[in-house]
């Protein structure tokens, strides 16, 4: 049975953190391979534990914090909340989340 409340093969990397709205984005960037954009943002962040770019990304919610994984590396994030939105933004395009989000 498949938990993840989100998952992708893609390369990610870590985008951008704001101390002050306590958010972490996460970004998969439009390749030649990939015509679309990927950001993860955690709300309500308190830890993190992550690399900063990454191959794979696999999100589970377990109790208050969510476990991440991909290829050959694995950790977690301690947030309210998770999301996704997949687009054709380009590289600098401000994420789907940045209006009123800080991000």
């Amino acid at each position: 049975m498949n938990n993840a409340e989100f998952e992708s093969e893609r390369h990610f990397q870590m985008w951008k953190y704001s101390v002050g709205h306590a958010q972490l984005l996460l970004r998969s960037v439009r390749s030649d391979g990939h015509p679309t954009r990927i950001d993860v943002l955690f709300v309500g962040v308190r830890r993190l534990d992550l690399p900063t770019s990454f191959d794979g990304l696999r999100v589970e919610r377990v109790g208050g914090r969510f476990r991440l994984d991909g290829r050959d590396w694995a950790g977690s994030v301690e947030a309210l909340n998770m999301a996704y939105a997949e687009d054709e933004g380009e590289y600098f395009d401000p994420s789907p989340f940045a209006e009123g989000s800080g991000i």
